[in-house]
C-alpha cells in the first residue's frame, strides 16, 4: 500500500507539474518561453542558427528567465542559456546550451522538483524559391531529475485517527535522480515575410519514472508555429500576427500574438487557451523588448482570466541576447517576430 501510494503521489505532482507548466506555456522536460522567438532553439530546433544582427546573419546568446506561483505560497522558476549561430560559409548552424526548472514551496523554501538539462543542436538549410528556405533541426538533450521525497507526506505517517501526518515514515527520505537521453527535430519553411514551422519534442518519450520503470514517460510534444507579416508601413513598423498550436497526449495548447516591430523595439499582444484533462484555461499576455547595439532586453508577463483558476497569479518572464559576433553566410530572410 505504501508503494502505491509513493508511486501515486509521484505521479500526481509529475502530471500537476507538467500540467500547470504546459498551461502556462513551458514543461519541465519541453522548456517553452511565451517569448519564444527569443529562445528559439527551444521551440523547433531547425530555428537554429536564423539570428540576424543589422541584417547580417549572427551568433546569438540567449537566456531567459521566467517566474510563476510567486503568490501563492511557491515558486516555479525556469532559466535558460544558449549559444546558437550560422557555420560560416554553410548552409548549416549549430546550438548548445542549458535550461532548468525549479519548484519550491512550503515555508522552508525547499525545491520539492529541479531538472537540469544539456542540449546540442544542428540545422541545415535549403534554398527552394526566390528568397524561400526550408530547414530541418535536430537536437540532442540530456536531463538529470530530482525529486524531493522528504519534502512530501507519506501515507504510514497518518495516525490512527486520521486526524494528521504525525507518525515518523519509513520510506526513504533522500533526494532521488533520474537520468535520461531524449531527441527532437523540426522543420521550417521561411521566407522574407512569414514562416510556418512543425516540431517534435522527446521523439522517443524516455522513462522519467523514480520508483517503477515504465510508469512515467515524458510525453511526445507537438507543436505547428507560424507568422505572416500582414502590414508595413512607410516608415518601416510591421504587424507580424504568430500563432502556437501544442498537442500533448492529454493536453493541448492554442495561441495567438500581435507582434509588433519598429526599427530596434520589439511588442506583442495575445492569448492563449489551453486544454487538459478536461479543464479550460485562458490568459492575456504582452511583451516588450528594446535593443541598444549588440544587447537586447524583453520583459513579458500573463494573465489568468480563467474563472475557475482566478487565482493563479502573473507569470514574469525577462529576456536576454547578445548578439557576439557576424558570421560569413549568404543572406537569410529574416521574418521572425523577436530578436
Amino acid at each position: 500500500m505504501q508503494k502505491f501510494f509513493i508511486q501515486k503521489i509521484t505521479l500526481v505532482h509529475c502530471c500537476v507539474f507538467t500540467a500547470f507548466i504546459l498551461a502556462q506555456n513551458l514543461s519541465a522536460q519541453n522548456l517553452q518561453f511565451r517569448q519564444s522567438y527569443a529562445q528559439r532553439s527551444l521551440l523547433n530546433p531547425a530555428l537554429i542558427g536564423t539570428g540576424q544582427l543589422n541584417d547580417i546573419s549572427s551568433a546569438r546568446i540567449s537566456s531567459g528567465t521566467k517566474g510563476q506561483w510567486l503568490g501563492l505560497g511557491k515558486r516555479l522558476f525556469a532559466q535558460s542559456i544558449s549559444i546558437d549561430a550560422p557555420i560560416s560559409n554553410t548552409n548549416a548552424a549549430y546550438s548548445a546550451g542549458v535550461y532548468t526548472t525549479d519548484l519550491i514551496s512550503g515555508s522552508e523554501g525547499r525545491a520539492k522538483y529541479s531538472h537540469i538539462s544539456g542540449h546540442l543542436g544542428y540545422a541545415y538549410d535549403i534554398k527552394v524559391g526566390k528568397n524561400i528556405f526550408v530547414k530541418g533541426g535536430i537536437n540532442a538533450q540530456f536531463s538529470s531529475f530530482n525529486f524531493g521525497a522528504e519534502q512530501f507526506f507519506w501515507e504510514d505517517q497518518i495516525n490512527a485517527a486520521n486526524t494528521g501526518f504525525i507518525i515518523p515514515t519509513q520510506e526513504p527520505n533522500a533526494q532521488i535522480t533520474k537520468n535520461v537521453f531524449h531527441v527532437s527535430a523540426g522543420l521550417l519553411l521561411y521566407g522574407s515575410t512569414g514562416f510556418l514551422g512543425i516540431s517534435a519534442l522527446n521523439i522517443n518519450q524516455p522513462d522519467i519514472s523514480f520508483f517503477e520503470e515504465g510508469g512515467q514517460n515524458i510525453p511526445l510534444n507537438l507543436s505547428v508555429h507560424a507568422g505572416y507579416e500582414i502590414y508595413q508601413s512607410e516608415s518601416g513598423t510591421k504587424l507580424l500576427p504568430s500563432i502556437n498550436y501544442t498537442i500533448l497526449p492529454e493536453s493541448q495548447s492554442r495561441s495567438i500574438m500581435f507582434n509588433g516591430i519598429r526599427d530596434n523595439f520589439r511588442m506583442g499582444l495575445g492569448a492563449q487557451n489551453t486544454e487538459s484533462l478536461g479543464q479550460q484555461a485562458f490568459s492575456v499576455n504582452y511583451y516588450f523588448g528594446a535593443r541598444y547595439d549588440r544587447y537586447y532586453v524583453a520583459y513579458s508577463n500573463d494573465w489568468n482570466v480563467s474563472v475557475k483558476n482566478s487565482s493563479i497569479p502573473l507569470t514574469h518572464e525577462i529576456s536576454v541576447i547578445i548578439f557576439p559576433y557576424e558570421t560569413k553566410t549568404k543572406p537569410r530572410p529574416n521574418p521572425f517576430p523577436e530578436y
